[in-house]
């Protein structure tokens, strides 16, 4: 059996178009993220979690193809693979021009995820300030001498049943 070049081409075409509309769906949920996560709605928190999870699965089932695709075709393993992929099929450039914007988005996607990371530490940092003025406590040190998160929330009764 002889694997013929615009076999390949339209293959690889394929799997670079369903990850890009995947990312650019991911990049919307991020931002949707965003907005949601500025609020307090725990129950949209999860539902945008649960879509963001979903469509990162499709993302990684689109990389194993893509590393499956190198594989078979003796391009081998990791990063190299796909470009020597890409050298072999893409004549006139367009797969690659595709990779490029993908990878493009695939960095933005990256950037609002580590920036929707550092609004929900600044939300738990404030809660846990919240929880230790409600139970009587003082704020924790950030760390100990060894490095170490340090003092549990203070704890006071409230009552009892």
């Amino acid at each position: 059996m002889t694997v013929q070049v615009a076999d390949v081409r339209s293959h690889t075409g394929r799997i670079l178009s369903e990850e890009a509309k995947l990312l650019q769906q991911l990049e919307a949920l991020l931002h949707s993220e965003t907005a949601i996560v500025r609020g307090d709605d725990a129950g949209a928190i999860a539902n945008i979690g649960a879509s963001r999870h979903d469509c990162i699965a499709a993302l990684t089932r689109l990389e194993a193809e893509r590393a499956a695709s190198c594989r078979m075709l003796s391009f081998g393993e990791g990063g190299g693979a796909f470009n020597k992929l890409l050298q072999w099929c893409d004549d006139n450039g367009e797969l690659r021009k595709h990779w490029q914007v993908n990878l493009q988005q695939a960095r933005r996607c990256k950037e609002i995820n580590e920036r929707n990371g550092i609004l929900v530490n600044a939300q738990l940092h404030h809660v846990q300030q919240l929880l230790t003025a409600m139970r009587g406590g003082t704020q924790a040190p950030v760390y100990s001498a060894q490095a170490s998160r340090v003092a549990p929330f203070a704890s006071r009764e409230l009552g009892c049943a």
